[in-house]
């Protein structure tokens, strides 16, 4: 039986086969660019318990809410009060507070806008499509990000993906042309 990639223990759960994506941004004077290569294959389990917590922590946002948005308050915050100390002082220290207001509210309405659209995608689903959805969320959440400057990405390696065809598949895993026909061509070779 395997463990839990979240909580270690052992238990029913939904378990994924993934390929992973490794990409390299290189930052050079023309601006960035990306260099990807495709990983290994990894096999992952996500128990039930933690794909059900997963699940109440989307559908009822409280606690994931506040914690996302308590950066962008602080900046905020900072730049309301620098507004009202800073005020016959240099234009450049006078436009660094509404920057920062600036910066706050971006940040405070794109958390919700994404936590929240997050909540409404899940209970649209059926519950068992949404617990399923919440494992791989969940999965997402605790597997490797980086492995040496190299970002790491999954892409699952499931019927529905090996349907997608390249161009498909580089637009929603974020791949290089290149990089998606050799992730259809390797997935090809995998049991479904």
């Amino acid at each position: 039986m395997a463990r839990c990639l979240k909580c270690k223990g052992e238990g029913e759960g939904y378990s994924f086969r993934t390929l992973e994506v490794q990409t390299l941004h290189v930052r050079d004077l023309n601006g960035e660019k990306r260099v990807q290569a495709l990983g290994d294959f990894q096999s992952w389990t996500v128990c039930q318990d933690c794909a059900r917590r997963w699940l109440e922590e989307t559908q009822a946002p409280g606690k994931r809410l506040a914690k996302a948005c308590l950066p962008f308050g602080l900046v905020l915050g900072v730049g309301i009060l620098w507004t009202l100390l800073v005020r016959g002082e240099v234009l450049a220290l006078r436009l660094l507070g509404p920057a920062a207001i600036f910066c706050g509210l971006a940040g405070l309405f794109s958390s919700i806008k994404r936590i929240r659209g997050q909540q409404a995608q899940s209970l649209a689903l059926p519950r068992e499509e949404a617990v399923k959805k919440a494992a791989w969320d969940c999965l997402l959440a605790a597997a490797p990000k980086k492995n040496g400057d190299n970002d790491l990405t999954y892409i699952p390696v499931d019927g529905e993906t090996k349907a997608l065809d390249q161009r498909e598949l580089a637009l929603r895993y974020d791949l290089l042309p290149a990089i998606a026909a050799q992730a259809l061509e390797r997935m090809a070779g995998e049991p479904r």
